[in-house]
């Protein structure tokens, strides 16, 4: 008898261990499914997603209020139309570049590639202020002046490279071409000879010290051996002004005029 009430008494706590399971799933199941559902709701109400980049950068600005000129108020600006101030660059002496000038009918083309075919090598640095220049026609190919002007030099350095320079007057701006490596000279060449862009001054070559036939040409904004120029007196002077201009952001015939990095025209 004790036997059976045992038993009966088991099975009572049994089914009543069920349901008291069976109840506590479901608690924990519908609490989690409203906290689901209010973590949504907050989600939806603050809505983040759909918030503007200007009103996210005028809430940070409210955190930052001592930055002055900070990019929240130029969103500001953006935002309300009004034109953005922006801080002026420090001003530096460099020509504007342009292949032309203005006249009374048509604009006028000034400055001119040295050659016309041509690929660029090495670009100016403050060792080797110039531009060399290679051709596929080799010492075949013409060297031109870059611009009307007049001769102002021609000379062997001490490492017997063959180099003529021309003097340029553009808009009331002197400035110096350095033509150096040529093969040969054109013929009736003479210093005080004024050239055009069609008068070719020789041949580009390898003369002095060159690792293969090619021109190096330097372009400054001075007047090279003119007594009354200080920068460019002197070819030692040509250098050093050259160097100077370098770090001054000047970069020779590419501070002139836009010069690609091959061409087959001038």
């Amino acid at each position: 008898m004790k036997v059976q009430k045992i038993l009966e008494n088991k099975e009572v706590i049994k089914k009543a261990s069920i349901f008291i399971l069976l109840i506590s799933f479901i608690i924990v199941y519908y609490q989690n499914n409203i906290a689901h559902q209010t973590y949504q709701l907050q989600y939806e109400l603050i809505n983040t997603k759909d918030m503007a980049p200007v009103e996210v950068a005028e809430k940070k600005e409210t955190e930052n209020s001592n930055k002055t000129n900070s990019v929240f108020q130029i969103y500001k600006q953006m935002k309300s139309g009004t034109s953005v101030q922006k801080e002026s660059p420090i001003p530096v002496s460099l020509p504007a570049k342009k292949n032309t000038v203005a006249t009374l009918s048509t604009p006028k083309r000034v400055w001119y590639l040295p050659t016309e075919m041509g690929t660029i090598t090495s670009y100016p640095t403050a060792s080797h202020f110039a531009l060399d220049i290679t051709s596929p026609r080799g010492s075949s190919e013409p060297v031109y002046p870059i611009a009307n002007g007049t001769i102002s030099g021609i000379y062997r350095d001490s490492a017997g490279a063959n180099i003529v320079t021309v003097t340029h007057n553009i808009d009331g701006q002197v400035y110096t071409s350095q033509y150096v490596h040529l093969s040969s000279y054109a013929p009736d060449l003479y210093i005080g000879k004024p050239v055009t862009i069609n008068d070719y001054l020789g041949f580009m070559g390898q003369t002095g010290v060159a690792t293969g036939v090619h021109l190096h040409i330097a372009v400054l904004d001075c007047s090279i051996f003119d007594v009354n120029d200080t920068n460019c007196s002197t070819l030692s002077g040509f250098f050093r002004y050259g160097r100077t201009r370098y770090y001054q952001g000047f970069m020779g015939l590419q501070s002139i005029i836009n010069v690609p990095t091959s061409w087959t025209s001038r």
